[in-house]
């Protein structure tokens, strides 16, 4: 089965063996520690809080301080995401964690870049004529000032066409739209794509507030949704699509299990959801078990997964043209007859901004 993993972080998805190879030469492997031991210690575990897991970001980010460090595991995470069936991949760095040792914001985007096109080289030079995208999602952190936010979306507008979206994410106590939404609108205006991490097991006030003053166009997590069906009903008239990152869920707390996912009573409400991995180290998952999990847990049947499927093209930020192919990919691969190129451009006014569009 073929999908986009469109909320996938750069510094939460790398190989074990990079990481570990990275520590070693990097001075970074801690005493005591055996091979693999290291890396089994940093992954999540069910029932952490969110805070928790954040914390353990502080292990990877500090080992992605290079050029080539950061080239190398977005090229690695381009090859093994579509080996796993995601044909594209929209990848979250927060530029400023990585200049460290010297980089500027912008290197740390060119290297990102960088290492997903050797990536897409390399899925095409693997399957030739098949098809592979990845794109940049630049984030902001919570509790970023709204200059330092400003600054990131300037620096996405630098790399617009390999960097397509602006993010917020972090620890969600801090939530506070009113902040960013000045960084909001200049991203709107440079025609970037606009996602926001909320309602991640906190209020899905938090939601409401993220499309309604910030214009998002998709929500990260997105749980607490199901808690409130007036933010329900503003997803799906918004056209708006959540991002389920179920393992990730149950890790950082959002959830108790995935068989208690509120995924099926968004699908029921008529909200619109993509499959994502989130952290494919931390997490231990590929998407193609985030879809395993979902029919498992949830029984989600044949046509759910479909409609999973297809919101992850349409849904990604991508040109018309682009975002039209690889719905067609999709909807060829489930062999159903779906119409893709009639569904790439989304209602409710919350289609990916073109040039020329007002």
């Amino acid at each position: 089965m073929l999908a986009s993993d469109l909320h996938v972080h750069l510094d939460g998805s790398l190989r074990e063996t990079t990481l570990e190879e990275l520590a070693r030469s990097q001075g970074a492997w801690p005493d005591g520690f055996a091979d693999h031991t290291y890396a089994s210690r940093l992954r999540f575990s069910d029932g952490m809080t969110l805070p928790e897991c954040l914390g353990r970001f502080e292990a990877t980010v500090g080992l992605l301080q290079s050029a080539d460090a950061l080239s190398r595991v977005a090229c690695e995470l381009v090859e093994d995401s579509h080996l796993d069936g995601a044909h594209h991949i929209e990848v979250r760095i927060c530029p400023t964690l990585h200049t460290r040792a010297g980089l500027s914001p912008d290197g740390v985007v060119e290297s990102v870049l960088s290492g997903l096109e050797r990536g897409v080289a390399r899925a095409a030079q693997a399957s030739p004529g098949d098809r592979a995208s990845a794109r940049v999602v630049v984030t902001i952190l919570e509790g970023m000032t709204d200059d330092a936010a400003a600054s990131l979306v300037a620096l996405a507008a630098r790399h617009a066409g390999g960097v397509s979206g602006i993010d917020l994410a972090g620890n969600e106590a801090l939530f506070d739209a009113g902040r960013y939404r000045r960084a909001f609108s200049m991203a709107r205006d440079a025609g970037l794509g606009l996602v926001v991490h909320a309602g991640e097991g906190h209020a899905p006030d938090h939601i409401r507030s993220a499309v309604t003053e910030l214009g998002a166009q998709r929500i990260g997590h997105g749980t607490s949704a199901a808690r409130d069906p007036a933010v329900m009903s503003l997803l799906a008239e918004r056209a708006v699509t959540v991002e389920v990152c179920l393992s990730s869920n149950v890790h950082t707390g959002a959830v108790e299990s995935i068989g208690r996912h509120p995924l099926r009573t968004l699908l029921a409400s008529g909200v619109r959801a993509a499959l994502a991995t989130d952290n494919r180290f931390f997490s231990s998952t590929t998407l193609s078990r985030e879809y395993d999990l979902a029919r498992e847990h949830l029984g989600i049947g044949d046509g759910d997964v479909a409609a999973l499927v297809m919101e992850s093209a349409r849904a990604a930020f991508l040109p018309d043209d682009e975002r039209r192919s690889l719905a067609a990919l999709y909807a060829e691969s489930l062999g159903r007859g779906y119409e893709a190129a009639g569904g790439a451009d989304r209602p409710g006014g919350t289609t990916f901004p073109r040039e020329g569009d007002s």
